[in-house]
């Protein structure tokens, strides 16, 4: 029976990947033998990065009370306790991920574990997104001599990623509706096994769209697909986790753009515009089959090997052609939309490309990218501006707060940022999440920054958004949003500086830990952190489309006014109890009197 391919299903979110890699790393240097395989997946427990289903009674206490760190032997009774048939295996699975996407080499009998060049890359603070996931999944391919998983006996022989933008380049070509939805890359893309079979599968998406019973001919491609007439299905559900995790992957690279509504729920891919030229030089360069390897050892060199595969644009000439590509792109976009550009960027537009050398062309391209970016930014804000509706769509989402408890974290980030750009003069509103080159999110923010950071006139300040509203949300919350707060204020000392955490509820072991930070200390001095609930936060943003729809004007002096008071109001109050009060009562009086006023 065939079966399709699958990126990763044990970890969904690629910021969990390098949690997993982080904690590989105190083993590098050491045997992946079954010892150290146990002792990994211990780790995982340890670092509550694993949960396994059957805690014993007597150690319950570490999970209802998260702040207690998990001793290294507890977290191996935990594991034992599950009397799994063979432990080292649960090492193993973990680790897998890892391996497959080149960011380690950890298996028993193959020396010491190592961490990749790319997976070092990974590790590193100020590491890019997009390069990591586009050079680990331009080597992924089945089959490869490191695992005997997906063979070609079962008529494996692909490079997905380059397949699938074969695939969507050739579709676009033949179709009006471009990239793929959901269903068709759920149904279609795990299940491409063999680049050869590319223009087979362009025919069934062609024929699949113009069938009316869609839900039959699924079932017969998944018929003919497993090669029984007798599919569970289960089979076919998992065919959707399988294209969800590969579309999430696939994204990070931005290779692809992926439209999404706010739940996750639809979604749509197609190649990325903006990159066109340089999928245009992958496509000729590669067909999207497997590279073939003389040895394991040759393999595993190759997934060690930064540099390789080679891509088109190490050659100068390539370079050129994105460079002038997007330098194009950029001066059309300024003349469409007729906008005004200072003079260091229309110096940038008025660079001779011809005279640069390869390392000039690399920083120009990213210098245009960023360009390009800020002025869609700028084009995104002016039409928000304008757009009354959406602004109410936003007051209502910020209402709706089981709606909200659905949105994707990424799409929470954005709706915040949003909101937060309404109010209008600011000097820059920046979200830390990683953007596509249109600055959509495509992922949540870095652990190690604060969600979004803000740049006022009179003040300045971070914002911090959650979607837990458990008990959890202060372990995972309370001190990373402090420390990111501290860190913030250290750079911009001498500016008054708060930060904004915004949650559909806040819990009372949150309020009570922000509680002690701006009435008594943090690590020796007192924070200004305003902790406001989705609702409150949309009482702001309703002021303000009153005061708009009267003529009246708002400005970020309004909002530092409300901050302000939030903060000295808890110096008279004597509990965080207290204070929750007070901040839900100082908002509404400070709505009353905007109004009145």
């Amino acid at each position: 029976m065939k079966k399709p391919w699958s990126i990763s299903t044990t970890v969904r979110n690629p910021e969990r990947l390098r949690d997993f890699l982080r904690v590989l790393k105190k083993l590098e240097g050491q045997p992946f033998d079954k010892d150290n395989q146990v002792k990994y997946q211990v780790l995982l427990i340890q670092e509550r990065l694993y949960k396994p289903l059957n805690i014993p009674p007597k150690f319950r206490k570490y999970y209802k009370k998260p702040e207690l760190e998990i001793p290294y032997e507890v977290a191996e009774e935990i594991f034992y306790a599950q009397q799994y048939e063979d432990p080292p295996m649960r090492g193993r699975q973990s680790v897998n991920p890892l391996n497959k996407l080149g960011f380690s080499i950890a298996r028993e009998g193959f020396g010491p574990i190592i961490i990749t060049e790319l997976g070092n890359k990974f590790l590193a603070g100020d590491y890019d997104i997009g390069y990591i996931f586009f050079k680990s999944l331009l080597k992924l391919q089945f089959p490869n001599p490191w695992s005997a998983d997906f063979s070609e006996k079962e008529g494996f022989n692909i490079m997905p990623f380059i397949a699938v933008l074969h695939l969507i380049d050739k579709l676009n070509r033949r179709s009006t509706k471009r990239g793929l939805d959901k269903t068709e890359f759920s149904i279609f893309v795990p299940t491409l096994i063999n680049f050869d079979q590319i223009d087979e599968y362009l025919e069934r998406i062609l024929e699949f769209r113009k069938e009316k019973n869609k839900e039959r001919y699924i079932l017969n491609f998944a018929k003919k697909f497993y090669e029984t007439e007798d599919v569970p299905r289960k089979k076919i559900h998992n065919l959707f986790d399988y294209g969800d995790n590969i579309m999430r992957y696939f994204r990070l690279t931005r290779y692809f753009k992926v439209s999404m509504d706010p739940l996750g729920y639809y979604w749509n891919i197609d190649i990325e515009p903006s990159r066109k030229v340089e999928i245009e030089q992958l496509l000729d360069m590669y067909s999207g089959e497997a590279f073939k390897f003389n040895s394991l050892t040759d393999y595993l060199n190759y997934l060690s090997d930064i540099t390789k595969p080679a891509l088109p644009w190490e050659k100068k000439e390539n370079l050129e052609k994105i460079a002038q590509s997007l330098k194009n792109e950029t001066i059309n976009l300024i003349e469409k939309e007729n906008l005004q550009i200072t003079q260091d960027k229309q110096e940038i537009l008025l660079a001779d490309i011809q005279t640069m050398s390869k390392n000039q062309l690399e920083d120009y391209i990213s210098r245009l990218r960023e360009f390009n970016l800020e002025l869609k930014e700028r084009l995104k804000k002016i039409k928000l501006m304008k757009d009354i509706n959406r602004i109410e769509e936003i007051i209502l989402a910020l209402r709706d707060s089981k709606k909200l408890k659905k949105y994707e974290p990424e799409q929470f980030e954005k709706l915040i940022t949003e909101a937060l750009k309404i109010i209008n003069d600011e000097i820059l509103i920046k979200p830390n999440y990683p953007m596509d080159d249109d600055g959509e999110p495509i992922n949540h923010s870095p652990g190690n920054k604060p969600d979004i950071e803000c740049y006022y006139q009179t003040f300045k300040a971070i914002c911090e958004v959650t979607l837990n509203t458990t008990k959890l949300q202060w372990v995972h919350e309370g001190q990373p949003v402090m420390r990111h707060l501290r860190d913030f204020e250290i750079q911009h000392q001498g500016d008054d500086v708060f930060c904004i955490f915004i949650a559909p509820q806040i819990h009372n072991d949150t309020y009570s830990q922000f509680w002690i930070s701006v009435r008594y200390e943090y690590d020796g001095r007192p924070q200004k952190i305003v902790p406001m609930t989705t609702k409150q936060f949309a009482i702001i943003l309703e002021t303000l489309l009153n005061l708009r729809k009267q003529g009246r004007k708002f400005s970020h002096k309004e909002l530092y006014g409300l901050y302000s008071m939030i903060i000295n109001r808890s110096k008279t109050l004597s509990s965080f109890s207290e204070w929750v009060v007070s901040i839900d009562k100082t908002i509404k009086e400070w709505q009353q009197r905007m109004l009145e006023s």
